[in-house]
This record gives C-alpha cells, structure tokens and sequence, in this order.
C-alpha cells in the first residue's frame, strides 16, 4: 500500500514565461513544464504515467511507496513570481487578490508556500494589473 497517496508538486515560473513542476516526496524526481498551469499539470501527469509505468516494468523497490493515481498538491512559488517582476507592489496585488498584505510577503520572500487556491488567487490578481495595463494607450 502506498505511504501516500498525495505527491508534492513545487511550480516555479521562470523569466522566459514557462512553468516548472517537480515532485517532491517520491522516490527519483518526475519534472515537467509547459506554457501555462493547465499545460504543466496536463505534462506532468503523463511523465507521474511513465515513470510509474517504467518503476512497474522494472519491478523496483519503491513501488509500495507510490500510488498509479496520486493527487498532486500543486505548490506555486510565488517567489519566483514575484522576483521576476520586481515593480509591482505587494499591497496592491494583496488587496486585488482579497488576501492579506502581510501573508502575500511572507510568500514573496519565501518564508511560507502558498495552497494552490492562494496562489491562484494571486495570480489571477497580477492578469487583472495586466489587463488594466493594456488598456492604456
């Protein structure tokens, strides 16, 4: 039986735009990317699909420990968000994002990691700033 069946995904994105996913609590390391979250997550469930269809063919040791249909726990590294994008400031984006200033700090210098939903929350957040930023001419 496998020791659990939730996998930790840490997502970085990175300055040419692309989402970087790894596992985190599994044996060897599962990566993928992709131009969105969607398209990350869409990839790095048919790499989790090879490397335990491989672990399988090759009957190794670790094949008690994870699960053929994990749930992954998407944890979005808002730092590497935030660092990419210096001038934006953290109070606004917390207040459009409905969460609080002091938390959003805590996940820009990396202190804590943001749920999936937060993060999202964020993010959704910084395209709102950019759709009012296209809007002027």
């Amino acid at each position: 039986m496998p020791l659990s069946n939730f996998i930790n995904i840490s997502v970085e994105k990175h300055s040419d735009g692309t989402y970087w996913g790894t596992t985190q609590n599994i044996p060897g390391v599962v990566t993928a990317f992709g131009a969105t979250l969607a398209e990350l997550k869409e990839n790095l469930n048919a790499a989790y699909k090879d490397y335990y269809e491989l672990a399988t063919e090759l009957k190794e040791d670790y094949l008690d420990e994870i699960s053929k249909t994990p749930i992954f726990k998407y944890q979005l590294d808002l730092k590497s968000i935030f660092d990419l994008l210096p001038e934006v400031k953290i109070s606004n984006i917390a207040d459009k994002a409905g969460i609080n200033s002091s938390l959003l700090r805590q996940y820009k210098t990396g202190s804590k990691q943001a749920s999936e939903e937060q993060a999202n929350k964020v993010l959704n957040a910084l395209h709102q700033l950019g759709d009012e930023l296209l809007c002027l001419y």
